[in-house]
Order: structure tokens, then C-alpha cells, then sequence
């Protein structure tokens, strides 16, 4: 069992395959080649909903190769409706009971297409860039033109407005939080609002 996994925790592994196969009844130890139903064991396999693809096939050696491709979940959502799941960057929606993610965490006023649509891109960007990755702790959807940022250090609100222009706004923030707030104190605004090109809008 090979798993093809490009996060960063590794969160599946061959014996998670393994129970998958076991639970299915699907006999492949010490079984003849003709005997085994490569196409059952995939499709019990893909019925995970952390799996994006699996192929099986056979090594000149006649040994039975299974390799794994996993969803790599980019969004934690948790709506006001109550629902609560992962999502990867191709939309999918997976639950959360299995499997602990550090992932972007978004809270609010959302539905699984506005997440899919507007905030999976938003959440790539955070986990994937060496300082908000560390310094966002929160996204919140009060509507769908309205986005704000939980920061980890000051008890201000990020207003981000649209999730557009997301480097360019944050690339902003990161210019007032070295020139401004570094030297002003980091409680001394309630919101720094980035919705406004080429400025920072702040609130005492």
C-alpha cells in the first residue's frame, strides 16, 4: 500500500487502508491473481470520503501494488447552522470526526457553495504562507461581501470586505503591522479595515 499524501500531518495511513479492505471482507492475502476483484477493492476504497483516487495493480513480481491518493483538506468550516466539515480545494466536503486538522478555520454565515467558491481559496493562501499561517487564527462570514480576520496577537478585527485581492490586502496589513503597530501597541485599534486600495482604515 503506497499513500500519495502532500499534507503536512500524513493523516492517512497504510493501516487506515488496511481496516478499509478488512471491513469490506475482500481476501487478498495469499490469494491467486485471478481470484481477486481489483475493481471492488478500489471502489471500496474510494467510498472513504478522504480519498481523491486509488489505482491497483500487479509488480512484475506478481505482488498486488494499491496506491492511494488523498484529499488534502484546506478549510475547516463550522456554519452557524451548525454544520462542520473539511474541505479540499476541489470542493469536497468531508467530516471533521476522524481526523484533527490544523487547517484554516472559517466560522459564520456560510454555505458549501460560498465556501467552495470564495473561501477555499482564501484558506490556501493562509496555510500556505509562512507568517498567516501563524497569525490568522480565525476567518468569520458575517455576509458574503464581508470577511473578517481573527488575529492571534491584539484584540483587533481584520475587516478583509471580499474575499479578492487577497496578497495585495494582506501585503498592506503587513506593512501597518511592522511600521504601525510594532511602534504604536497592538490594542490600540478595534478594527484595521483593508476593503479601501492603497490604504489601512483603522478604528481606535
Amino acid at each position: 500500500i503506497i499513500i500519495e499524501d502532500s499534507t503536512a500531518d500524513n493523516y492517512i495511513d497504510s493501516r487506515y487502508i488496511e481496516n478499509i479492505i478488512t471491513k469490506a471482507k475482500c481476501q487478498i492475502k495469499n490469494m491467486p491473481i485471478s481470484q481477486i476483484d481489483a475493481n471492488s477493492i478500489e471502489g471500496h476504497i474510494l467510498g472513504s470520503p478522504y480519498i481523491d483516487s486509488v489505482i491497483c495493480y500487479y509488480t512484475p513480481e506478481n505482488t498486488m501494488c494499491i496506491r492511494v491518493f488523498t484529499r488534502t483538506p484546506v478549510l475547516h468550516v463550522i456554519t452557524e447552522a451548525g454544520e462542520d466539515y473539511y474541505m479540499d480545494m476541489k470542493g469536497n466536503a468531508m467530516p471533521t470526526d476522524e481526523f484533527l486538522m490544523d487547517i484554516c478555520l472559517a466560522t459564520g454565515n456560510i454555505t458549501k457553495e460560498y465556501a467552495r467558491e470564495k473561501l477555499t481559496g482564501l484558506a490556501d493562501f493562509l496555510n500556505n504562507h509562512p507568517t498567516w499561517n501563524k497569525e490568522i487564527q480565525q476567518v468569520y462570514v458575517r455576509n458574503e461581501k464581508q470577511i473578517e480576520l481573527i488575529p492571534h496577537a491584539g484584540e483587533h478585527i481584520i475587516i478583509l470586505g471580499e474575499p479578492k485581492d487577497i496578497k495585495d490586502k494582506l501585503d498592506r496589513l503587513d506593512t501597518f503591522y511592522k511600521e504601525g503597530l510594532d511602534k504604536t501597541g497592538w490594542n490600540k485599534y478595534s478594527t484595521i479595515d483593508l476593503n479601501y486600495a492603497g490604504q489601512v482604515v483603522c478604528t481606535k
